[in-house]
């Protein structure tokens, strides 16, 4: 433990349960009694930074990638955080953090008391102790972001380095629970295994960015998590995520999501236990708008609209099945509409749209809806422009006398389905 450390531990009364008490934003009227809690995990490259919202409104993150992270916390609505954990020392994960003490109040810092050699580390004590932050070293405690948990793990007593000295977590909201673990590898896993804190979970973010030696199955088999997110940066020198740890991560989980290809990534967590993913740079008031109701329903010009998964209220589909003359001759008369109605961009990189007869084109990677903009979906040839795709099929897809429009994320969850008959 360094000088630093011990300085600022001293102003701290020790505990086995410490409660955040800083009052942050209020929550919004939008949320209500059943306001989820929101893990939202930056698309920083290779890195991570992620941003944890309280129903009450409180904010803690974990970690901030290796540059600034300011304008995606702006976008978001964070203006003081209550908690800020350093999982370990490394750039990609603390590069960031100077300008988050910098921009934010922030009443509690905690990290894994590990020095390292590193300049990037130790200009960021020296800002921890110029800004007399609360510091508090990772022993295992529980933490509080109103009916939050945020539980920390023991750490391993001696490792091979910072990432095998990662801090673990497990935040819990009623039902709900996820696992945050930095850069574990596979000794840091199975000591936790054998300390006995490990337990099936709603949410897991991949060890080390989907390294090889980030998983274990007995570790995935003792969490057996629903959903994992994995932060990772496109084209990355390391290769990851590598295709061992997705090839376990997707025999275990139902959706496994990525920051390299879904970019910013929001798991939603309700008390009961039910979750829902928001993919983009969403801010939260946003989120509450749409998870306010989980599945809704509306009438088009062909038929009914059924969207779920927390998009009902800004995600719209039509079809226009019957092209003017021949639909053999006019393939481009066929076409499908997909509209963005709300405030920000809406990534939709790899989602598909499939008919009836599971005819499918997949969108490029990148590819999104603006603000309140509208995208169509050709059945003909042409080239992409980022509005109008193209399905570059020779031969009509949508039955004039009757189909079905399925939508899917790219974790293969429909999103919205618009079934029409013949009139």
């Amino acid at each position: 433990m360094t000088t630093l450390g011990q300085s600022c531990i001293r102003r701290v009364a020790a505990r086995v349960a410490y409660t955040i008490s800083v009052a942050l934003i209020a929550a919004t009227s939008l949320l209500g009694q059943q306001a989820p809690v929101a893990l939202t995990f930056l698309d920083v490259g290779q890195g991570d930074a992620i941003v944890i919202r309280a129903p009450d409104g409180r904010f803690a993150m974990v970690d901030a990638g290796r540059g600034s992270p300011l304008r995606q916390l702006t976008r978001l609505g964070v203006q003081e955080l209550a908690l800020v954990v350093a999982s370990h020392a490394h750039a990609d994960h603390i590069g960031g953090l100077d300008d988050v003490l910098t921009a934010r109040p922030v009443e509690t810092y905690l990290d894994n008391g590990t020095p390292h050699t590193t300049e990037t580390y130790r200009e960021l004590m020296a800002h921890v102790e110029r800004l007399e932050v609360r510091y508090l070293e990772a022993v295992p405690r529980s933490l509080f972001l109103g009916e939050v948990a945020v539980e920390v793990w023991p750490l391993p007593r001696s490792s091979d380095g910072q990432n095998n000295r990662s801090v673990g977590l497990l935040v819990r909201y009623g039902e709900f629970t996820a696992i945050l673990t930095g850069d574990s590898e596979r000794s840091e896993l199975d000591f936790w295994l054998n300390e006995g804190v490990v337990e099936d979970v709603t949410l897991l973010k991949a060890p080390h960015h989907g390294a090889v030696n980030g998983f274990t199955y007995e570790f995935l088999e003792a969490t057996d998590p629903e959903v994992v997110v994995i932060s990772v940066g496109e084209d990355n020198s390391y290769g990851h995520p590598r295709p061992e740890a997705l090839a376990a991560y997707t025999s275990f989980a139902d959706r496994v999501l990525r920051t390299d290809r879904d970019g910013t990534v929001t798991v939603l967590g309700y008390a009961d236990g039910r979750h829902d993913v928001v993919l983009g740079d969403t801010p939260y008031v946003d989120m509450a708008r749409r998870s306010v109701q989980r599945v809704d329903s509306s009438v088009g010009e062909y038929g009914e609209i059924r969207v779920g998964t927390g998009l009902s209220d800004i995600l719209s589909v039509s079809v226009h099945p019957d092209a003017g003359g021949d639909d053999w001759e006019n393939l481009n008369d066929e076409y499908v509409v997909i509209e963005n109605r709300s405030r920000t961009r809406l990534g939709i990189g790899l989602w598909k749209l499939c008919d009836l007869s599971s005819r499918c084109f997949r969108f490029p990677p990148g590819a999104s809806i603006a603000a309140g903009r509208r995208v169509v979906v050709y059945t003909g040839y042409g080239t992409t422009d980022g509005v109008s795709f193209f399905m570059n099929n020779g031969r009509p897809v949508w039955n004039n006398d009757g189909d079905e429009a399925t939508l899917f994320d790219s974790g293969g969850i429909a999103i919205a389905r618009y079934v029409y008959e013949e009139e």
